[in-house]
């Protein structure tokens, strides 16, 4: 990809109209990708799903932004950034308003992929041409502002989608974006670049785009399918084995192209390769914590839409007040200490929201997950600078796009694999809890005659106490088994980023140079 400057533009007022017109199209497709979140248990109860089947609203936007990611580097060399950003605001547009009146659940689903596919190209082409347009010496302070994108996007989506839903209704949710994309567009179409006429056109490699794609999907619905009908269900291997198939045949199909989708010389780079390993455990967190937290302080703690989504502002507070330092400090530190540390932080977060209780406060809860934001600014530009200056000039769109598309599998992986695990944690603990309520148990008895004594002074008659304080008792306990769940959820990342802290350290670390 050519350098997004122009001889008819001041070059200052270039950079500021390309990262202008990037940065908030790229912030408001990540937006989305949150905002449905907090409307996930008003769109269980208007089409009747459980939460084996909520999930598909975040991990098929996920999954199908992950996949467009590796076509960035084909559409930019073919038609250039400027069309290619302007193709993708429309479809996205088109795609929000037509999720926005689906009379079905499925429908939903279909026009979150298909944002997904637009957030996917969007988001390396915003990466590549922001770091571009700077010079070397301003590259590190322009992944602070894009890693701003990343973070602060998804972060504000939930309290806009919590203004929405309680304010006005679920589906505009769908469609909130579309006038900052109309807007960003205007923006693109004065100040993107056209197609570098020196760029090599070449061929879209179909087969390794459908094995990939393959890969991704036979995996999410094969352990979907594993969890919901159990992983000796006949089923459950082919899919699985379908998907380890796809990824050997997509690996063997890029190794002798000659138009590969991902360059995999770019995993012979020692630091992008460990920062491609970093990445694919942040996404998984990242997008985990944005899926898990506003459906536990709804479903356990009884907040509402909008109380679940402004918890979550905080936090992207922090992270706007943390880029700017982050981004110097990518430039000016090796970064396996600051991506150690901010990691570290995030975890500590983590670690902090397997404690939640049901009463736990509106604050408590916020500073939590803020600590964790600020740990994600700090990660972010020394991730993308560490990755992007280790590769050469010529490969920075290929790396741009293979490492976000690695971080968004994370990301769809770890949603996936999250709602799986809290879903099976339910389970789990409402059967254990359960197989206390004996006839033997004091605090039961106690509690069913205190029940039985408020209902009698309500005038309740006698032979429904029973039925009454046993159906209270059974709902105390299947809401005791899912915080027991989402403390589950939050333990898993706690040991997920230990692991990716651990690996950073060895990966990260300056290898001394060989004599």
């Amino acid at each position: 990809m050519a350098t997004a400057t122009a001889d008819t533009i001041d070059p200052a007022v270039n950079k500021l109209g390309v990262t202008l017109a990037t940065m908030t199209a790229m912030i408001s497709m990540i937006m989305s990708s949150t905002m449905v979140n907090v409307a996930v248990p008003d769109i269980m109860g208007a089409f009747g799903i459980g939460d084996d089947q909520a999930h598909w609203m975040s991990t098929g936007f996920l999954a199908s932004m992950t996949v467009s990611m590796l076509l960035n580097a084909w559409l930019v060399a073919r038609y250039g950034p400027k069309a290619v950003f302007l193709a993708a605001v429309a479809v996205f547009s088109v795609a929000s308003v037509a999720g926005q009146i689906s009379p079905g659940y499925g429908g939903l689903v279909v026009a979150r992929v298909f944002q997904g596919l637009c957030a996917g190209v969007i988001q390396p082409l915003a990466m590549s041409t922001v770091f571009l347009v700077y010079p070397e010496h301003e590259r590190g302070r322009a992944m602070g502002w894009f890693g701003m994108g990343i973070v602060l996007g998804p972060t504000i989506g939930p309290t806009l989608g919590g203004l929405i839903v309680d304010q006005a209704s679920w589906r505009w949710v769908l469609s909130a974006p579309v006038p900052v994309m109309l807007m960003s567009a205007v923006l693109a179409f004065l100040y993107l670049p056209g197609r570098d006429p020196l760029a090599i056109r070449s061929r879209l490699n179909i087969l390794s785009l459908v094995a990939i794609a393959g890969t991704i999907l036979l995996f999410l619905v094969g352990i979907t399918h594993g969890q919901r009908e159990g992983w000796d269900d006949r089923g459950t291997f082919p899919l699985l084995f379908g998907s380890a198939v796809c990824f050997a045949f997509f690996l063997f199909r890029e190794t002798g192209s000659e138009h590969p989708l991902i360059q995999l010389r770019l995993f012979s780079i020692w630091r992008y390769s460990a920062s491609a390993v970093v990445a694919f455990v942040f996404g998984a967190g990242m997008y985990g914590t944005l899926f898990l937290v506003p459906l536990m302080v709804q479903t356990v703690q009884g907040f509402t839409a909008t109380k679940a989504g402004l918890m979550l502002l905080p936090g992207g507070l922090a992270a706007m007040m943390t880029f700017p330092i982050a981004g110097r400090l990518a430039q000016r530190l090796p970064p396996v200490y600051t991506i150690s540390v901010g990691l570290a932080a995030f975890g500590i977060s983590c670690w902090w929201l397997t404690d939640a209780q049901l009463g736990a406060g509106f604050w408590a809860l916020a500073m939590a997950v803020a600590f964790g934001r600020v740990g994600l600014g700090i990660v972010i530009p020394s991730l993308n600078y560490a990755a992007m200056s280790a590769v050469p000039r010529a490969l920075i769109p290929s790396a741009s796009g293979t490492l976000n598309f690695i971080r968004m599998t994370g990301a769809a992986v770890g949603v996936n694999a999250l709602a799986l695990l809290i879903d099976a944690r339910i389970a789990g603990h409402g059967q254990d809890l359960l197989a206390t309520q004996t006839a033997d148990n004091a605090t039961l008895s106690r509690l069913m005659a205190e029940i039985g004594d408020r209902l009698l002074a309500a005038g309740v008659p006698e032979e429904a106490r029973d039925d009454i304080a046993l159906a209270y008792i059974a709902d105390l306990l299947s809401l005791q088994a899912r915080e027991l769940a989402y403390h589950d959820g939050f333990l898993a990342l706690v040991i997920a980023f230990a692991v990716c802290v651990a690996t950073t350290v060895l990966l990260m670390r300056e290898r001394a140079p060989r004599p």
